[in-house]
């Protein structure tokens, strides 16, 4: 009789950490796409939340992800997002 071992726990309440970032950047064609496409498509990120606002000459918004692991996938992501075209500033809120 094959023994199964129960698979390991990815996803425990404890390893999940929620970010939220504000943005600012100008605003032009696939400016919020270039956002999300700029979040890795891995286990460790999840986009749980994104909000927009455009005036024809600035976007500003908030995103939410959902992250495993410690604080440098935090940091991580933040470089990323700094490297999307038309982006102001990127930073932290405190929760």
């Amino acid at each position: 009789m094959a023994s199964s071992k129960p698979s390991p726990v990815t996803n425990s309440p404890e390893n999940l950490t929620h970010v939220t970032y504000q943005i600012a950047g100008f605003d032009r064609l696939n400016f919020v796409s270039d956002i999300t496409q700029a979040v890795p498509q891995s286990d460790n990120y999840l986009i749980r939340a994104i909000c927009f606002e455009a005036d024809g000459v600035q976007a500003n918004g908030l995103l939410t992800v959902q992250m495993q692991g410690d604080t440098s996938f935090a940091d991580k992501l933040i470089q990323r997002l700094q490297l999307v075209r038309g982006l102001v500033s990127v930073r932290t809120l405190v929760q």
